[in-house]
């Protein structure tokens, strides 16, 4: 990969993990990663081959799992992770057939419903795992490996006779399938091999999707990604991922434009105040205006969520631009910490789904890592079970639980990063880092209760003299900053406080605007979508929607990264409408007794006073509605003035 044209890059480091990312670790590890068996039961499915029986998408939880399980050691270094990960590869290995095959499927529907889709998650998984792999011998293996599964996609996918046309997926126009353009083009880095190039070519030259060109869209960007005629906003970010991918490959501008101008759209017109797309399930619905829309329905999918937040990681690396250091924060404080199960629910929906629905005697129940939904108007987490997919054992697994901690690697992973002539400081979290840059063993301490508090103390020790340029992001929520250091005047670029060629041990001192601030609906009248299909073939309907005036009577009230909830449990329902003084809120951390007595665990406490109930109040909107059973809302009812 060329990184020269990157502006910023990720660098390998060490740190101490405290607070919500080291609980949300611990987590992972003890509730997934760490889970030998589960491991065994994701490969297990490419011995059985259950998924071409039911089009289903079991293949994808193996290479879901060992992505993030990979971001996750990179963030921790927890070396039983890797023992274990390392096994599962190892298991993963054997699975193959004698020509190179790794698939769920046999028979008619190979090649088609989420079988590429699958495919391509064992090759990113294995492509992950290489980059962190420290036998050699074991490296050539995963290598072989991969190139036989992408072997066997180019052999049967293309444009000769009796091929299958890349998006002929029978799904979302095929824009499932498409998605493999991202490893193809990995492993064109990795070998060099000219028949992974012209395959991933061959995927931007048919569009994407069947009948429209999602890429040239982005390029022409007349139409927004909601208007593209297929919605499903996961698959369609994925595919984008790819582009970036051809993009360090090519250095062909062009490509660099379709990302950049595709992710500014999604930006403007999906993304909402947790920092998720979609509020019609999982689908691109102009989100970011339609985000009070009663829709009585699940929305906010986690596996959008994490693939936004990726994708904004790649965003932020072409351009050093902090806006998307901001996306990313916003959806790692509210939707993905929001969505870790960390009470270990169970969904009343399995039940309905596996029991009634499909007719599966014995359900095991399996508590899984992540929900999959997030309400933004009142309603209850736990809704829905995205992605469901039943084991011959009577367990399940879901397409957002295998997904999750790729979301958390995102985070912690680019947390630092370097750029050509030094450090860039995105997120802020109490510890001690450890990294080299060029060479140079540094240490940076950060001293801050950041996102409680604005103050952050960075103390940055040297053992070098080599110039050294710092960068730390100014948050764009924050309108007034308070910047000082011993390395002397800085400049404002980017979202960033620069300080060029340092060249000595040195202190920080930022503090950030946390005043509460409020945001209200968009105005937008009518509009039309697309976010329904016409089944069996997933034809488009272009459907019109209006917007209602009570949609317009609600706030959103934020204070940092943090998005404010109102939590029944806390005695006020949370659809009720207020009428709230913010002129004497109080802000205080979660070790409040009563609070914590109801079984409510926050990070964040904020009590407003309002003209009927006296009294409101509010928690970040991650620690809102975890028990499953109370309703929640991130957008309060309250009657608009002006």
């Amino acid at each position: 990969m060329d990184y020269t044209k990157q502006v910023f890059t990720e660098l390998p480091f060490e740190r101490t993990l405290n607070g919500k990312a080291a609980e949300t670790v611990d987590f992972l590890l003890r509730e997934q990663y760490l889970n030998a068996d589960l491991w065994k039961k994701f490969v297990n499915q490419y011995r059985i081959r259950p998924d071409g029986k039911d089009v289903g998408w079991r293949g994808e939880f193996w290479g879901k799992a060992m992505r993030g399980a990979v971001t996750v050691y990179q963030a921790s270094r927890n070396e039983k992770l890797y023992s274990v990960i390392t096994e599962s590869v190892k298991d993963m290995l054997t699975v193959a057939d004698p020509d190179g095959k790794v698939t769920t499927y046999v028979g008619e529907h190979e090649f088609h419903y989420w079988d590429i889709w699958s495919r391509k998650y064992v090759m990113l998984g294995m492509e992950y795992y290489y980059e962190i792999c420290r036998d050699e011998a074991l490296k050539e293996e995963i290598l072989y490996f991969v190139c036989g599964c992408a072997d066997d996609i180019v052999k049967h996918v293309g444009t000769g006779e009796g091929m299958v046309c890349i998006t002929d997926s029978h799904k979302w126009r095929g824009v499932n399938s498409s998605s493999v353009l991202e490893p193809m083009v990995r492993l064109y880095r990795l070998t060099n091999e000219q028949k992974y190039f012209d395959f991933a070519t061959y995927i931007i030259d048919q569009g994407g999707a069947e009948g429209i060109n999602i890429f040239e869209l982005a390029l022409e960007n007349e139409k927004m990604p909601y208007q593209y005629a297929v919605s499903k906003a996961y698959e369609v970010i994925s595919c984008f991922e790819g582009i970036v991918e051809y993009y360090l490959i090519t250095g062909d501008e062009k490509y660099k434009k379709m990302a950049l101008q595709f992710g500014e759209a999604v930006a403007k017109t999906e993304v909402t105040v947790i920092g998720s797309c979609g509020c019609t399930h999982e689908l691109f619905d102009h989100a970011a205006a339609r985000q009070t829309a009663h829709y009585d329905g699940v929305m906010q999918e986690t596996c959008v969520t994490v693939t936004w937040m990726k994708f904004c990681v790649r965003l932020l690396s072409l351009t050093g631009d902090a806006k998307y250091a901001d996306e990313i924060e916003r959806s790692w404080y509210n939707a993905l910490l929001g969505a870790v199960n960390t009470e270990k629910k169970t969904s009343d929906f399995i039940y309905y789904r596996f029991v009634q629905e499909l007719g599966y005697p014995g359900v095991v129940d399996s508590v899984l890592p992540f929900d999959s939904y997030s309400p933004l108007t009142a309603g209850k987490r736990g809704q829905k079970l995205a992605g469901n997919q039943i084991f011959d054992d009577l367990t399940y697994f879901g397409c957002c639980a295998s997904i999750g901690g790729a979301g958390v690697g995102a985070f912690l992973n680019n947390a630092v990063m370097q750029s050509e002539d030094g450090l860039v400081v995105n997120f802020y979290a109490d510890g001690v880092t450890r990294l080299e840059y060029k060479g140079e063993p540094i240490e940076m301490k950060m001293t801050t209760k950041y996102p409680l508090e604005g103050k952050v103390c960075i103390e940055i020790k040297r053992s070098g003299t080599q110039p050294l340029t710092v960068r730390c992001r100014i948050p764009a929520w924050s309108e007034k900053n308070e910047i000082s250091s011993n390395f002397g005047c800085h400049s404002l670029e980017d979202g960033y406080a620069i300080w060029k060629d340092t060249v000595a041990n040195g202190v920080i001192e930022l503090n950030f605007d946390m005043q509460i601030r409020t945001q209200y609906p968009q105005k937008w009248g009518e509009d039309r979508l697309y976010v329904e299909y016409e089944r069996p073939a997933y034809r488009p309907i272009q459907t019109t929607v209006y917007q209602q005036p009570e949609e317009l009577d609600y706030v959103c009230l934020q204070r940092g990264p943090i998005v404010f909830a109102l939590d029944s449990a806390l005695g006020i329902p949370a659809d009720a409408s207020l009428d709230l003084c913010l002129d004497c809120a109080e802000i205080s951390d979660g070790n409040d007794e009563r609070v914590k007595a109801i079984g409510i665990n926050p990070s964040i406490i904020c009590r407003v006073t309002d003209k009927q109930y006296g009294t409101v109040t509010l928690i970040d909107y991650a620690s809102a509605g975890k028990d499953w059973n109370t309703d929640i809302a991130a957008w309060l009812k309250c009657e608009r003035k002006g």
